[in-house]
């Protein structure tokens, strides 16, 4: 028998703070104020996820901070999350999801938008900003990139550099602070969670 596991949208929301940047740390009115909850509602959450093995808290002072704990559940939730993402940013972008369901199986690696697009400033006219931890066939993006009539510009790192330099790669460390995955966001929640912290 399965065991219940209530979870929701702003679950979902409040884990997609973590997955900024590396080691990222929030307290209850931070949440609160960056999702636009109430402070209860923050602390329930944040609470029920540490329950779950995913955050783990820790006090300084008067204030008590969350982070994500190494663990294999706050890999699962965090994989989940990143999908959340992905799923939320492709929503009311028609043509942006045709053009990542194009270059997807073009990727060898991991694939993320970043810059603009990913931060929700995009104008009409901006770049898709990808970024490449792996391989890709240049051509192939480039003819999508030619089809859909939006510059596709692609920053790309081996996987070994990308893994090697996830703490002081200034590029990579713009990416992770706001990135969505739309390939192996498995392999990238495992590289952040293994690579990326102490």
């Amino acid at each position: 028998m399965y065991e219940k596991v209530n979870i929701t949208e702003n679950h979902f929301r409040a884990l997609s703070l973590f997955t900024r940047g590396l080691g990222a740390e929030y307290y209850i009115r931070e949440v609160q104020r960056l999702l636009g909850i109430s402070p209860r509602t923050s602390q329930l959450i944040l609470d029920d996820l540490e329950k779950k093995a995913v955050l783990e808290s820790r006090t300084r002072g008067k204030i008590r901070t969350y982070g994500i704990r190494k663990s294999e559940a706050a890999k699962d939730y965090l994989v989940f999350a990143e999908q959340y993402k992905k799923i939320t940013f492709l929503r009311g972008r028609p043509m942006i999801r045709e053009v990542i369901s194009k270059i997807t199986p073009m990727i060898r690696g991991l694939g993320m938008v970043f810059g603009s697009y990913a931060k929700g400033v995009e104008k009409k006219g901006s770049d898709l900003d990808v970024f490449i931890a792996g391989d890709y066939d240049r051509r192939g993006v480039k003819k999508v990139s030619e089809l859909y009539g939006i510059e596709i510009s692609v920053k790309s790192y081996p996987m070994e550099i990308f893994k090697r330099d996830i703490r002081k790669d200034a590029l990579i460390r713009e990416v992770l602070s706001d990135h969505v995955v739309f390939s192996g966001a498995e392999e990238f929640v495992r590289t952040v969670l293994e690579d990326g912290q102490d």
